[in-house]
C-alpha cells in the first residue's frame, strides 16, 4: 500500500474515531453485552481469548437464526452474508462454486483461499480439489449455533491454506437444554425436508446435543426425478472437569447426502460494447425453475477404471461421510492452558451431473462425428423417441462422472498457551502444531454427450448418416473423451501438512500487539494417470443396434508424485482501544496456499516425482494483505447499533494448469500464470430497537489480473465492484415476526470479459407462534421473480439476435413453508 493511500485511509478512520468519542450519552447506557456479538469471544483462527471488539482482526459472526430468516438457496449463498467473501451462490445445494475472497478471483474453480471448518477443523485441506470443492463436504444445518469467519490476518497463521478467510461451523453443545422439530414443505415444488436438534444435562458436568436432517425431492428447478436424498447426523458430548478448569468434547458426524449442482442455463440478451443487457430467460428453458436434470437422463453408462461398461446415476453430488473429533482443553493454572482439536474422518462421494454446452444444430449436422458425416439427430428416449429432432439450438456438453474413492483425513491441531502478567501489559504466548493428513483418490469420466436444449425433461440426441447408421448410443458419442486425453483420468494421492506456530500478544487498557507466523511442511505422495493419445472403440448395444464407441482409458505415463515445499507465513497486527465501544486496528499479513492436486498432468514434475523448475516457485500462492479496520457500537435513536468496517488492499500471483476448455485456455490443458491485486473495503453492520432488527453486510473491491509476463492490469473476471446482503425482521410481541432481506451485487464480467449486469433478489418470511412452542412459517426466495445471472455467463451463438447465452441464474421466486414445535 501506498504512503499517500495510508495516509488517507488513517485519516479517515481517525475522523470515526474522533466521532465515537463525542457519540451520545446513550451510547454508555445500555451494557455492551446487549449490542450485538461484539462481545463474544473469537474462537476461529484466533487465539480464543478475545472479544470481537478487542481483535485486531476482521470477523464477523451470522446466527443460525439469521440463516434461517435468509433463506439462502446453497451452501455458498450463505457465505453472501459474510463480508469479504463474494460468490455467485448460483451452484444450487450440491456445490461446486466458485468462492473468492476481497477481490482475490478464483482462477481455475473452487475456494483456493477459503477454508471451511466445522468446530475448528477443516473438512477437507485444500479448498479447490478438483472434482472435491470444500462446499461439498459441509451442510449447515440445525446443529449450527453460528457460522464464524476470519478473513486475512491471523487465518495465514492460525490455519492452513486459508490466507483468505476462514469460515467456521460452529455446533451446539447442549449447555443449554433445549432444542425444536421442524418440517418444510416446498410450495409448488416438491420437497420435503425436516430439521431437528436436542440437547442438554446428563449430569452436572456433563452435557450432549444431537441433531440434524433429512431431505428428499425433485428440488425447486422442477427436476423430474427425485435429485435430493439426504440425511446428515451430528452429536456431541462434553464432560467438564470437576475442578472448573476444562472439558473433554467427543463429537460425531454421519451424513450421506445427494443434492444437484446447477450447471446452468441459455438465456437470450443484447450484446454490444463488450457488454449484455436485456436478460430474459431462453424459451422452453427458464433458468429460474428448470434445469438440465431429466427423467430421460437418469442414467448414463460410463467405461470404468475396471475396464467395464457400468451405468451410473445421474445423482449430481454425493458425499458419505463419518467422522469422530475430539477437543480437550484444560488450564493448568493462570498461566498454562493446553487445547487439543482431532478429527478423523472417513469420506468419499461422487460428481455425476449434465453438463450445458449450448450451440447450433447445423453445426453438427454435416460434421464428422465417429467417422461419419451426420446427416440427422434423433431423439434417443422418450414420447418422440426415434423422431427428427429439429431445434435450432442442440446441447453438446458432457455426461460426467468422477468417482471420489477416497478423500479422507487425519487432522490434529495442538496448542499451548502461557499468559503473565508484565506489569504495563498482559503478555501471552502461544505455541502449536497442526498436522493433516488428506487423501484424493479419483477417477474420471467425462462421456462426450447430446441432448436437446429443454428445461422440461430433455432427451439425449443420437446422431445418424444419411444412410442410417447410427453414430452414437443414448445420445454417448465417446466414454471418457470430452476434452480430450487429458481427463480420462486416475489417481490416489496423499498430501501431509506439518505446521508449527507461535504467537506473542501484548494487551493492556489502552492498546494490544500481536504478531505470529506459522511454518508449513508439505508433502506430495502418489501416482497420476491420465488418458493417452489412443483410442479403441467399445461395442454398445441400443434398442438393438449395436454401435462402436470411441473410448479413451487412464493408461496414459504414470506421473510420480515425491516431493515437498516449506514456507513460512506470518501477521502483525495492532489496536488501539479508542474507549469500550470503539476500536481501530491496522495489520499486515502474508498468507500462503499449497498447490495441490491442480499441479499435476501439467508437466511440472520429474520422473522421479519432484517439481522441475516450472513447478517449483508457482507450486505456492503467497498473499500480501493490508489492513485497516473500525469497530464501534452505540445508540442511535433509542436503539443499538454496532458498525464494523475494514479497508484493505492485497495481492497475490497464481499457476494453475487447466485442463478443460476456458477463456483463458481456449484450446484445453493449459498452465494459466496470473497476478491479482485488489482494494477496498468491507462494512458489517446491525442495529436492533424493541422489536427491529438489521443486519446489513458489503464488500466493495477494486480487483484486477495481469498474465505473469505482463505489467499491465485488467479488470478480473468473476467479481463485482460492490456485493451486499441486507436482512431485517420486526417481532410483534410474542405472536409474529415479519422479515424481509435482500442480496445483491454490481455488474461483473465473464472469462472473456463481458459484462453482465447486476442485481438484487429479494427474500420475505413470516413466522407466526400461535400458542406456546409452536411456529408456523412462510418463506419466499426471490419475491420478485428476478432473472439475475450474477455475472457467471458466456456467449453460445452471437450471430443470433437477441444473443444466446449460458450461465447460472438465481433461482425464481420459490415458496417454503414450515411448522416447528420447539421444546
Amino acid at each position: 500500500m501506498k504512503k499517500s493511500q495510508l495516509r488517507s485511509v488513517a485519516s479517515v478512520l481517525a475522523i470515526v474515531a474522533g466521532a465515537s468519542f463525542a457519540a451520545p450519552a446513550m451510547a454508555q447506557d445500555a451494557p455492551a453485552e446487549e449490542a450485538s456479538g461484539l462481545d463474544e469471544i473469537v474462537v476461529t483462527a484466533s487465539g480464543r481469548d478475545k472479544t470481537q471488539i478487542d481483535s485486531s482482526i476482521s470477523v464477523t459472526s451470522v446466527s443460525a437464526d439469521l440463516i434461517q430468516d435468509f433463506k439462502p438457496s446453497s451452501e455458498a449463498e450463505l457465505f453472501r452474508m459474510l463480508p469479504g467473501i463474494q460468490v455467485a451462490g448460483t451452484s444450487g445445494p450440491g456445490g461446486n462454486s466458485n468462492i473468492a475472497v476481497r477481490g482475490l478471483p478464483v482462477a481455475t474453480g473452487g475456494a483456493p483461499f477459503v477454508q471451511l471448518q466445522e468446530d475448528g477443523l477443516p473438512t477437507v485441506l485444500f479448498g479447490d480439489i478438483q472434482f472435491g470443492n470444500n462446499d461439498y463436504w459441509t451442510r449447515f444445518d440445525a446443529t449450527t449455533q453460528k457460522v464464524e469467519a476470519v478473513r486475512g490476518g491471523t487465518a495465514a497463521t492460525f490455519a492452513s491454506q486459508a490466507p483468505g478467510a476462514v469460515i467456521n461451523y460452529i455446533s451446539h453443545t447442549g449447555k443449554q437444554e433445549g432444542g425444536y422439530i421442524q418440517l418444510n414443505k416446498g410450495l409448488g415444488f416438491n420437497e420435503t425436508k425436516v430439521d431437528f436438534r436436542y440437547g442438554g444435562a446428563l449430569n452436572e458436568t456433563m452435557y450432549f446435543h444431537v441433531g440434524g436432517f433429512y431431505k428428499v425431492g425433485k428440488g425447486p428447478l422442477k427436476a423430474g426425478f427425485n435429485v435430493s436424498d439426504s440425511v446428515q447426523i451430528k452429536a456431541n458430548v462434553t464432560k467438564e472437569f470437576d475442578d472448573g478448569k476444562g472439558y473433554i468434547r467427543f463429537l460425531f458426524k454421519y451424513a450421506d447426502t445427494r443434492e444437484p449442482n446447477y450447471t446452468g442455463a441459455p438465456a437470450l440478451g443484447t450484446v454490444a460494447g463488450g457488454k449484455v443487457t436485456n436478460l430474459t430467460p431462453f424459451p422452453g428453458f427458464d433458468g429460474r425453475d428448470q434445469s438440465n436434470y431429466s427423467t430421460l437422463n437418469q442414467s448414463f453408462l460410463i467405461y470404468n477404471r475396471e475396464g467395464d461398461l457400468e451405468r451410473v446415476a445421474m445423482s449430481g453430488i454425493t458425499t458419505n461421510a463419518k467422522s469422530i473429533q475430539n477437543q480437550f482443553h484444560y488450564e493448568f493454572s493462570d498461566a498454562i492452558t493446553v487445547d487439543n482439536n482431532m478429527r478423523w474422518t472417513d469420506m468419499s462421494g461422487a460428481f455425476t451431473s449434465p453438463f450445458l454446452g449450448v450451440g447450433r444444430t447445423s453445426a453438427v449436422i454435416g460434421s464428422t462425428v465417429n467417422g461419419g458425416v451426420v446427416a440427422t439427430a434423433r431423439y434417443a428416449s422418450g414420447p418422440k423417441a426415434g423422431q427428427v429432432y429439429t431445434g435450432t439450438y442442440i446441447d453438446t456438453n458432457t455426461n460426467v462422472r468422477t468417482n471420489i474413492r477416497d478423500i479422507g483425513s487425519f487432522a490434529n491441531d495442538l496448542g499451548l498457551t502461557g499468559k503473565f502478567e508484565g506489569g504495563f501489559a498482559t503478555i501471552t504466548a502461544r505455541a502449536g502444531w497442526f498436522y493433516m493428513n488428506q487423501k484424493i483418490n479419483m477417477d474420471w469420466h467425462t462421456n462426450k454427450s447430446y441432448r436437446e436444449v429443454s428445461g422440461d425433461n430433455p432427451a439425449q440426441l443420437d446422431l445418424f448418416t444419411a444412410a442410417g447408421a447410427r453414430l452414437t448410443a443414448e445420445g454417448i458419442a465417446g466414454f471418457n473423451n470430452n476434452w480430450g486425453n487429458c481427463c480420462a483420468r486416475d489417481y490416489e494421492l496423499s498430501y501431509t501438512d506439518n505446521a508449527p506456530y507461535v504467537g506473542l500478544d501484548l494487551d493492556n487498557d489502552t492498546f494490544a500487539i500481536d504478531g505470529s507466523v506459522r511454518f508449513e511442511m508439505l508433502r506430495a505422495s502418489g501416482w497420476t494417470i491420465a488418458g493417452s493419445a489412443v483410442e479403441f472403440n467399445t461395442p454398445v448395444t441400443f434398442n438393438g443396434v449395436t454401435t462402436q464407441i470411441p473410448t479413451i482409458t487412464a493408461n496414459g505415463a504414470r506421473e510420480v508424485l515425491d516431493y515437498g515445499r516449506n514456507y513460512t507465513t506470518w501477521t502483525a497486527g495492532a489496536l488501539w482501544k479508542v474507549n469500550p465501544d470503539t476500536s481501530l486496528f491496522i495489520r499486515a499479513s502474508r498468507g500462503g496456499r499449497f498447490n495441490s492436486d491442480r499441479q499435476t498432468v501439467s508437466g511440472k514434475f520429474t520422473a522421479s516425482g519432484q517439481l522441475n523448475q516450472s513447478g517449483l516457485v508457482p507450486s505456492v500462492d503467497f498473499v500480501k494483505q493490508y489492513e485497516l479496520g473500525l469497530k464501534n457500537r452505540g445508540g442511535l435513536a433509542g436503539g443499538r447499533y454496532t458498525v464494523e468496517l475494514t479497508l484493505l488492499k492485497g495481492s497475490f500471483s497464481r499457476s494453475d494448469y487447466e485442463p478443460t476448455v476456458t477463456a483463458q485456455c481456449p484450446t484445453g490443458g493449459c498452465i494459466i500464470d496470473t497476478k491479482y491485486k485488489s482494494s477496498g473495503a468491507e462494512l458489517f453492520v446491525t442495529y436492533q430497537n424493541g422489536g427491529f432488527n438489521l443486519v446489513g453486510t458489503a464488500t466493495y473491491t477494486k480487483a484486477k489480473r495481469a498474465a505473469a509476463a505482463s505489467t499491465v492490469y485488467n479488470r478480473a473476471d468473476g467479481i463485482p465492484d460492490l456485493s451486499y446482503t441486507v436482512s431485517a425482521n420486526y417481532d410483534i410481541n410474542d405472536i409474529a415476526t415479519i422479515g424481509l432481506s435482500t442480496t445483491g451485487q454490481t455488474a461483473a464480467i465473464d472469462g472473456a470479459g463481458l459484462e453482465y449486469p447486476g442485481k438484487a433478489v429479494f427474500n420475505g418470511v413470516l413466522r407466526v407462534r400461535p400458542v406456546k412452542n409452536l411456529e408456523l412459517g412462510l418463506q419466499v426466495y426471490n419475491l420478485f421473480d428476478t432473472f439475475d445471472f450474477r455475472g457467471n455467463g458466456g456467449v453460445s451463438d452471437i450471430t443470433a439476435n437477441p444473443a444466446v447465452l449460458g450461465g447460472a441464474p438465481a433461482l425464481g421466486r420459490t415458496f417454503t413453508a414450515s411448522v416447528r414445535y420447539s421444546f
